[in-house]
Order: C-alpha cells, then structure tokens, then sequence
C-alpha cells in the first residue's frame, strides 16, 4: 500500500508540470499597453503611424504555454473575404505567466493596407501559433474599423 501510495506521489510529482495540450489556449484582444479582450462585432480604432501608416493595436493572451517566445501568424482581411489576408509571420516574446497562468503580448502594430475603404466595415483578425508538437491553436474576431481621431482619406471604390 506505502509503495503504491508512493508511486503515485512521484507520478504526480514527474507530471505535474507537463502541458496538456489540450488545455492551451490562444485569445486574441486589443490594448496598447494592456489585453483588452475583443467580442465578434466591436469597433476598433485605427491608428494612424508615425510614418504614415495605419494599425489596430493587436495583443493575445495564451495559457498553458511554457514557450518564452510565441511563433505567431497574425493577418488580417475584410470579413466577407472579399480580398486575400494581409500575413505577418512574427516571433513575440512573451510576458512571464500572471497569478491565473495567462502569459501576454500586448502591442503589436497589425499594419492595414489600404484602409479607406475598410472604414466602417467588419474586417477578420486571425492569430494562429504553431507549437513544438506541432499542435495549433487560433483565434479570430469579426470587429468594425473606425476612422480614428486621423482617419484615411476617402475610400476610391478599388478594394
């Protein structure tokens, strides 16, 4: 009985820092300096870069993740697909785990090309990160571009 007790101590012990791949997960949200969490449907605002370009501020969230550095595929395209998605291959470094077992990227610049005439209108940002064991775990929201305080120029009709 003391071994079998012991067996599974030590099992316990051995697994308890394993990953269940299952129990990962990716949640795309908004935020510049903090995760704000994004539902299918909200506005966001488009900023207008230094250089003359324009984003929407893109952060995730991940759980059950021990890599320090995510391998992410984010994109972005009108929802209707009626263009192909705007891919940016990037490697984030994550924050260290938070006291629920979140671990953050906040802040990336998910550059929109030509977006005068997205303004208004409900676009797709996708997050998708590949992991080790060659699991996946994705995550997209439907949201409304706004104009922002230095909105683009009119939209010419040539998406």
């Amino acid at each position: 009985m003391r071994a079998r007790l012991l067996a599974c101590l030590l099992g316990v012990i051995a697994c308890g820092d394993a990953e269940d791949p299952a129990a990962a997960s990716l949640e795309l949200g908004t935020g510049s300096w903090r995760f704000e969490a994004l539902d299918d449907g909200q506005d966001v605002e488009l900023i207008r870069g230094a250089q003359g370009g324009w984003h929407v501020w893109v952060s995730f969230r991940v759980r059950g993740v021990a890599e320090d550095r995510a391998p992410l595929a984010l994109s972005i395209q009108p929802a209707d697909e009626s263009r192909p998605p705007d891919r940016a291959d990037v490697q984030l470094l994550l924050d260290r785990a938070d006291d629920e077992g979140f671990r953050r990227y906040i802040g990336w610049t998910g550059i929109v090309p030509d977006p005068a005439c997205l303004v208004g209108e409900l676009v797709r940002l996708e997050a998708t990160m590949e992991r080790p064991d060659g699991t996946r775990l994705r995550s997209e929201r439907d949201v409304r571009l706004l104009g922002g305080t230095y909105p683009p120029g009119a939209c010419d009709g040539g998406r």
